[in-house]
């Protein structure tokens, strides 16, 4: 049975509308999509970030465990941001009378501190919140534990709320 003339002028028109919604919802699929995936790329750089502190932390707790002897050096020198300290080891064995423990920790603390800020990273050592141990804490972004951990950890030992911040116990 074929339509009518009449028929199908009423129907004129409609055909645009649908492709209007059609195109709204297909704009708003494609923000949803966008929005996606910047949180997918915050993700992978917080998970960067979170990655590299591990490694500067895991670093500086190996060096203060080979070096026990210059720890409170290593905690003052870290804890200042001392970036030009030169080193104590040479290629000959005249440099080794030179060195001792304390300008090991120096030398061991800046070369942590240069690569921490080369990242936008910040390192501290203090004494772990609930413990009598000292704990390497390390913070990007917006934490800010130049002088104090309490952008980073609460009083009981918990990270606070959004922070951008790793603690590791050491000694």
């Amino acid at each position: 049975m074929l339509m009518s003339s009449k028929h199908i002028k009423s129907q004129h028109g409609v055909g645009l509308i649908e492709v209007l919604v059609a195109l709204l919802l297909i704009a708003i699929g494609i923000l949803g999509f966008s929005a996606l995936q910047l949180r997918a790329m915050d993700a992978a750089n917080e998970a960067a970030d979170r990655t590299f502190a591990i490694n500067i932390a895991r670093d500086l707790s190996e060096r203060m465990r080979a070096n026990k002897s210059g720890f409170d050096q290593y905690k003052t020198s870290i804890n200042s941001n001392k970036i030009n300290e030169t080193g104590c080891i040479g290629t000959t064995s005249s440099y080794a009378p030179n060195c001792n423990a304390e300008k090991m920790a120096n030398f061991d603390a800046s070369e942590i501190n240069k690569k921490a800020t080369a990242n936008g990273h910040i390192v501290r050592i203090d004494a772990c919140r609930g413990s009598t141990l000292s704990c390497v804490y390390v913070a990007w972004g917006d934490t800010d534990i130049k002088t104090s951990i309490d952008q980073c950890v609460s009083t009981s030992g918990s990270y606070v709320a959004n922070a951008q911040c790793l603690v590791m116990e050491s000694y």
